[in-house]
């Protein structure tokens, strides 16, 4: 009899992270016919990752280069048994049983393709945990800008980020859910080809929702279910380049089904935003993490 879910945890030199978030899951959801399976991103850390997968019984998929998030999790997914699948980060804590709602969840809503629970920081403040695809008035709305911290009511950033969500009482339709953790339905996923390969990471969560939606399916942010996450626990080892990765994925996906002009300006625009940001790096100007100055506070 196959599993009620895959979890696909993608995973970069996180060890730690990783062994903690298996850990948590079967303490969580003990008696759950749950595969959890690991592909492993070329990290150098391997001979570790492969002990803590064999100690928590996690099938492990090892690439021999780092093929990028939603590259790897297609790889899994070719592999995984699961009624559902689900694509994961290691830095996750589970403490409730949220992969229990979230089948409830995708049972009772057949018109569902994806639906996440909602994101909570370690303090269990809410984390901004779906988004609207991306719109240049939206290019300064993001959880890190600088604008969206100074001006919390700023109109543009409380619609980007679905700011009630978190609120509800109910599961939300949304325009886009983060990939930190998501759980589809194989035939909504099946329909889109999974994750486009061609984004290395970041933006791929926002595309892979667009074309969901655009294939008839929904896609939903449950804030009744919750799962605690570590943000930026994997990306503050290599944040410069992750910003670098960021923004290209983001150059990439507002240029998709845009002209040759157009893609001209977005390209030149991007590069004068990344050359700001090199620049910010020099002088020791930072974008703000949430966990990392958490996680200071109690080291």
């Amino acid at each position: 009899m196959p599993p009620e879910l895959t979890i696909v945890f993608i995973n970069y030199n996180s060890a730690r992270l990783l062994d903690r978030a298996l850990s948590s899951l079967h303490e969580a959801e003990p008696h759950l016919a749950i595969e959890a399976l690991v592909v492993d991103n070329a990290s150098r850390d391997r001979v570790e990752v492969a002990a803590i997968c064999r100690r928590h019984g996690a099938r492990l998929l090892q690439l021999g280069r780092n093929a990028g998030y939603g590259s790897a999790f297609n790889r899994g997914y070719r592999h995984a048994r699961g009624r559902y699948a689900a694509v994961a980060n290691p830095d996750l804590v589970f403490s409730t049983p949220v992969v229990t709602g979230l089948l409830r969840f995708m049972d009772e809503h057949p018109e569902a393709g994806a639906v996440s629970p909602q994101l909570r920081y370690p303090d269990g403040t809410p984390q901004p945990s779906a988004r609207r695809l991306p719109r240049l008035r939206y290019v300064l709305a993001g959880r890190r800008s600088p604008l969206a911290r100074i001006l919390p009511r700023y109109a543009p950033a409380r619609d980007f980020q679905y700011a009630a969500a978190h609120l509800a009482k109910e599961p939300v339709p949304v325009e886009a859910v983060i990939g930190t953790f998501v759980a589809f339905r194989r035939a909504a996923l099946d329909d889109v080809a999974g994750f486009d390969e061609g984004f290395f990471m970041y933006a791929e969560d926002m595309d892979i929702c667009r074309r969901l939606r655009q294939s008839g399916w929904q896609v939903y942010l449950d804030p009744r279910l919750t799962v605690e996450h570590f943000y930026g626990g994997v990306r503050r080892r290599f944040q410069q380049f992750g910003d670098y990765q960021r923004l290209k994925a983001l150059m990439r996906y507002f240029c998709l089904g845009r002209g040759g002009p157009a893609r001209l300006v977005l390209r030149v625009a991007f590069a004068a935003y990344l050359f700001l940001s090199e620049a910010g790096w020099l002088v020791g100007l930072r974008e703000f993490e949430y966990s990392w100055q958490t996680e200071a506070r109690r080291a």
